[in-house]
């Protein structure tokens, strides 16, 4: 899973946006997904499949909020390089919350064992994570390093 670090950068601006508290508003939407990864982990651990539809839910209309709130965010200064790693990260999130999870719910709930159908649905998922991860920490280094005064 991903935490992205959080900016300790001096603020330089007068009435322009602040690198560091841009960051943090980002990495403040990103971070909400955790949770909802934990409880779907541990729901699907569990075999509750009516929690783990209920997860996928809240996290459906979660990442439908971060979406927006990021894209109300805007770019930094014209840079729009880190808010589209995390829209594209957040959007990667919401394809596999509405199309994979869904799927994975109902093989397992239903009893019908097809490993191979499992396995690439899981694959997916993980490949969401990990394009979720690489691609916002990427973009947050960048970022940093760019306007760290």
């Amino acid at each position: 899973m991903m935490t992205a670090a959080v900016l300790s950068l001096s603020s330089c601006g007068s009435g322009e946006k602040d690198p560091v508290a841009y960051n943090n508003s980002i990495i403040t939407v990103i971070n909400s997904s955790e949770k909802h990864v934990t409880d779907m982990n541990a729901a699907m651990n569990g075999s509750d499949y009516s929690k783990a539809e209920q997860v996928r839910a809240d996290w459906e209309k979660s990442l439908n909020d971060d979406i927006k709130k990021v894209e109300e965010l805007g770019d930094f200064k014209g840079d729009a390089t880190f808010q589209k790693a995390v829209l594209d990260g957040l959007n990667g999130y919401k394809k596999i919350v509405t199309e994979d999870y869904p799927k994975l719910i109902e093989l397992r709930k239903n009893k019908t064992p097809d490993a191979a159908k499992e396995s690439a649905l899981l694959d997916n998922i993980n490949k969401a994570f990990e394009n979720m991860s690489n691609g916002v920490n990427q973009a947050s280094t960048a970022f940093e390093s760019k306007y760290k005064s």
